[in-house]
């Protein structure tokens, strides 16, 4: 009897083993294809997910042209300042002219100075000063100043001259009195000196007149107008 044989499965030829190893590759790449189908499918077939795209997309802003330039270099243009603008000013209405014609011409305003007041026996001023002996004393009439002469009332002035004593004194030579008013407020005097140095006086007011003068007095107290003691002589 013989012995069975083994039933071995025959060897594969060597030109079958590169078909099975192209076909895992293939396979791999099919498998890839159907993904990648199914991802375009789900995403096309979602019309919110479609307008939200549409939405989210930026809008592409117009093209800017470019700046001028002059040789190379840039110029920017300067932007307009803004013109201020002004309140409008109110404009006022031409006040309406007023008819002269028929109208009363105004009194004019007068001004009238401040009256001056008098003084009882007035005031004398000397006009002018003792000049080769002769003396202008005047009253105040002229309405202006202060101290007037008041009416009816008169001023008395007077001059006197001495001599001088061997004991310093004197003794009285000449003299002359006058009274001056309003209608005779002036007198040029004319005064009679002696022969040697000697004192005279020229005053106004109720003084009476000395025969003789002690050494060192001096006579008329605030009634002198213009005098010489004599001491110079």
């Amino acid at each position: 009897m013989s012995e069975p044989q083994d039933a071995t499965v025959p060897d594969v030829p060597e030109a079958g083993r590169p078909r099975r190893r192209w076909l895992l590759p293939a396979a791999g790449l099919a498998a890839t294809l159907a993904v990648a189908l199914a991802v375009v499918v789900v995403t096309g077939s979602d019309p919110e997910r479609q307008v939200s795209r549409t939405v989210a997309a930026p809008t592409s802003l117009p093209p800017t042209s470019p700046s001028p330039s002059v040789a190379g270099v840039p110029v920017v243009s300067p932007t307009p300042a803004a013109t201020p603008t002004r309140a409008a000013t109110p404009t006022r209405r031409p006040a309406p002219a007023r008819s002269t014609a028929g109208a009363a011409p105004r009194p004019r305003a007068t001004t009238s100075s401040p009256r001056v007041s008098c003084t009882p026996a007035g005031v004398v001023d000397v006009v002018q000063v003792f000049t080769n002996g002769q003396v202008k004393v005047a009253a105040r009439t002229d309405g202006e100043s202060t101290d007037q002469l008041c009416a009816g009332e008169r001023v008395r002035v007077f001059w006197a001259t001495y001599r001088r004593t061997a004991d310093g004194g004197a003794t009285l030579y000449r003299s002359q009195v006058r009274y001056l008013d309003r209608s005779s407020p002036t007198w040029t005097m004319q005064l009679v000196l002696p022969d040697t140095c000697g004192p005279w006086y020229v005053a106004s007011g109720a003084w009476s007149i000395p025969q003789t003068l002690k050494p060192g007095v001096v006579p008329f107290g605030g009634g002198k107008l213009n005098w010489e003691t004599g001491e110079h002589c």
